[in-house]
């Protein structure tokens, strides 16, 4: 009965162990981005990561006041002119989303997007 219950120990303990490295190889990574928003455009203007990363962006709005802005994530973030602002945010959603700017900067404000790639 003893050498049973033994066995049966170390079969949990085994099935526990790779369980747990198993989670722990698929444990979120940190991306960190800087973004400067200047000119209708955001620099980098594509930003990648995984499913599950959690997503750090410094931006800075360089010539004006602008916004940073993502949907899907419900992001909406004001850019003070000459500010660093630190967006973070788990990327939970697979797709390609639009970054757009969310404050009206001028004539060429709607153009003003990027893309937020989550694989």
């Amino acid at each position: 009965m003893e050498r049973g219950v033994n066995s049966l120990l170390l079969k949990v303990f085994l099935i526990g162990s790779i369980v747990l490295s198993i989670s722990l190889s698929k444990a979120e990574e940190v991306k960190t981005f800087e973004v400067k928003a200047e000119d209708y455009k955001f620099t980098p203007d594509t930003i990648t990561v995984n499913q599950g990363d959690k997503v750090i962006i410094k931006t800075i709005a360089v010539d004006k006041d602008h916004g940073f802005g993502i949907k899907a994530y419900d992001i909406d973030q004001p850019l003070p002119k000459g500010k660093w602002v630190t967006i973070d945010f788990t990327a939970d959603k697979k797709g390609e989303f639009t970054i757009r700017c969310t404050k009206f900067c001028g004539w060429k404000h709607f153009l003003m997007t990027g893309t937020l790639i989550v694989k």
